[in-house]
């Protein structure tokens, strides 16, 4: 119970009540899912089932604040009000992670999937990304992905001069950055290099 309410008042920010927090109860759910769908691979059951819920408690608040966003240019339409318009930054974010999403669904792939293999050693994850943008400069790669509509792990190897399981092993994080680097997101690509440091 203490890692639930842990990771919820992490992600949230906020002190969490058990018997009436919504965000308690999603993790809840999450936590649940976690124990079903958790193997030894994964790494640690805490760190696998913290991945769950803080993406099932991330989705549900993003839902939350449109929710609430929608309420309140309703309530200003009524009395005639102005809507602010939101900052170029976060409206640019916001339609790089939209072409992002639609990027990853034509692959089978959701932002779930990625919190759930992404690497959890800062050296893997640094070396995926350099694989992962080494080879979204090479065309004939990328017409290879796109074409097969799954990462070329053969391919990637080759190019990269790395052995086809450490490919494997971060495949879909290699994918999802692949997919960044190629299709001219600056925003998140300029994200993923600070992640990379």
């Amino acid at each position: 119970m203490g890692l639930i309410i842990r990771t919820v008042s992490t992600v949230t920010g906020r002190y969490v009540c058990v018997e009436q927090d919504d965000a308690f109860s999603v993790a809840l759910a999450a936590f649940s899912e976690a124990v079903k769908r958790y193997e030894p691979e994964r790494g640690t059951f805490a760190s696998y089932a913290v991945l769950v819920m803080r993406s099932r408690i991330l989705t549900y608040l993003e839902k939350e604040n449109r929710s609430r966003e929608l309420q309140s240019l309703e309530e200003m339409a009524e009395t005639g009000q102005e809507p602010a318009r939101p900052e170029s930054g976060a409206a640019e974010m916001r339609e790089e992670i939209d072409v992002f999403a639609k990027e990853l669904e034509s692959f089978g792939l959701t932002f779930e999937h990625l919190a759930e293999h992404a690497p959890k050693h800062t050296d893997t994850r640094r070396r995926a990304l350099d694989i992962a943008q080494r080879s979204a400069q090479e065309p004939a790669l990328v017409a290879e992905t796109y074409y097969k509509r799954r990462l070329p792990v053969r391919s990637v190897a080759l190019l990269n001069k790395v052995s086809e399981k450490i490919v494997k092993k971060s495949k879909t994080f290699i994918l999802s950055a692949l997919l960044v680097f190629t299709n001219d997101l600056p925003l998140l690509a300029g994200w993923l290099h600070e992640v990379k440091r």
